[in-house]
């Protein structure tokens, strides 16, 4: 993390900026306590990663979310929000 925070991120020319949200804060965090916990051998973290594993973090956050506009909705007695159908492109 210390890298991020430095700018010694390793992209070269690409960037003069690392935008750096909360989920790849998260994501470099659980890589970093993968490496560096002893808990797991570079074969076990390197599965864990492959397979998919901390994407199940993001997606239980992502429905939480969900949930909680939902009932926020419900208790400011509002109807859920609708998007417009004009602005909706279908496309085959």
């Amino acid at each position: 993390m210390s890298e991020l925070i430095e700018g010694d991120y390793g992209v070269g020319d690409v960037s003069s900026n690392l935008v750096l949200n909360v989920d790849g804060c998260i994501g470099a965090l659980f890589l970093d306590l993968l490496a560096s916990s002893g808990a797991f051998t570079k074969k076990e973290a390197d599965e864990v990663v492959e397979i998919g594993y901390l994407n199940a973090l993001f997606v239980v956050a992502r429905s939480i979310g969900l949930i909680g506009h939902a009932l926020d909705q419900k208790r400011l007695q509002q109807p859920l929000y609708r998007h417009p159908w004009e602005d909706v492109l279908y496309t085959s």
